[in-house]
């Protein structure tokens, strides 16, 4: 389908790049785009987006049989899956692409709808939903009901790249595939469910216990690596005082080289001084031999001289008496004569 900017319906000067509005929306499809006129209803139609209905097929899961929602009601049991076709069919052109929204609605129910969020430029063709049933009751999907929305926004450029094609979703019907995986989808039991959602609540109450214990070993372990720093600081502490040990200890091992090689300079010379304090022994040894020689010399002097004076002394003594003696008989003969 040709897109309306190529046939100048909107000029590219005044064609704005954003989100349309309902009045753009409908506009459009007057022209042909968007949506199918025939499976388009103004009913649907909002503000600034486009609500999408159920079509008229549907899927359940596990079974993979086609249901016709126009003579009977898609049931979805409590934790079933099912696939549906929109009623309405896209016609997007190159330059406007659609977001897929979910309904509150929906979800109001439990169904938590199964699908991309975005629709393609260029797209053509019916769109395909998974529906999944959260509740814990039983829902209908009826033929035409609101099942999302979608907005259009248009682009500046077409993309280089073009949207895929599926001719059986042009159609309106399930692709092969998706009812090949619909077939062989293991569904579960609602009571299934219910059991593994207890299990679940069991092992979430364990885990929560297992937290509460772990934290309870948690502490210690904090504490205890909270000493490990603290060693750790205080291992630093004691290698950095060791390494200024050793440091001083290479310092006191050069003081003690140098030390040793004083002593033995000293050793040498005390030696050295040791042999000539026993040489000036010896020679004073000489000496003193030499002075009591000497002295007892000077004794036999000093003993001979005395025996010497002594004998002059009485040789002097005799003289003088011998003189005196004969003075006196001079005297006596000259002086004293009658």
């Amino acid at each position: 389908m040709a897109d309306a900017t190529q046939n100048g319906l909107f000029p590219d000067s005044l064609t704005a790049v954003g989100v349309l509005t309902s009045k753009e929306i409908d506009q459009e499809v007057r022209n042909g785009h968007l949506i199918s006129r025939d499976t388009f209803s103004s009913g649907s139609l909002e503000s600034s987006s486009y609500d999408v209905r159920v079509g008229r097929r549907g899927v359940l899961g596990g079974q993979g049989r086609e249901i016709d929602l126009q003579t009977e009601s898609l049931e979805l049991e409590p934790g079933a899956y099912a696939g549906v076709v929109s009623l309405e069919k896209l016609i997007l052109p190159t330059k406007i692409f659609a977001r897929i929204g979910s309904k509150r609605a929906l979800a109001y129910d439990g169904v938590i709808l199964l699908t991309g969020s975005v629709v393609d430029p260029g797209y053509e063709g019916h769109l395909l939903f998974g529906l999944y049933n959260a509740s814990q009751r039983k829902v209908l999907i009826r033929l035409g009901r609101k099942i999302c929305n979608i907005t259009f926004e248009r682009l500046a450029n077409a993309p280089e790249r073009e949207a895929p094609v599926d001719a059986n979703l042009r159609a309106g019907n399930f692709p092969d595939a998706f009812l090949d995986r619909m077939a062989n989808m293991d569904v579960l039991p609602w009571m299934q469910i219910s059991e593994r959602v207890k299990q679940i609540e069991t092992i979430t109450k364990d885990i929560l216990d297992l937290k509460a214990r772990y934290e309870d070993v948690l502490q210690p372990i904090r504490d205890l690596t909270n000493n490990v720093k603290n060693l750790t600081q205080d291992v630093t502490q004691l290698t950095e005082q060791t390494r200024t040990i050793g440091n001083d200890l290479s310092r006191t091992n050069s003081l003690v080289t140098e030390n040793g090689k004083q002593i033995n300079q000293l050793t040498t010379n005390l030696a050295t001084l040791v042999g000539e304090v026993r040489t000036a022994h010896e020679q004073t040894r000489r000496l003193d031999d030499s002075h009591r020689s000497q002295s007892e010399v000077v004794t036999a002097l000093r003993t001979d001289f005395g025996r010497l004076k002594l004998t002059s002394s009485i040789v002097w003594a005799v003289v003088l008496l011998a003189v005196g003696g004969f003075l006196t008989e001079l005297a006596k003969r000259y002086f004293i004569s009658p």
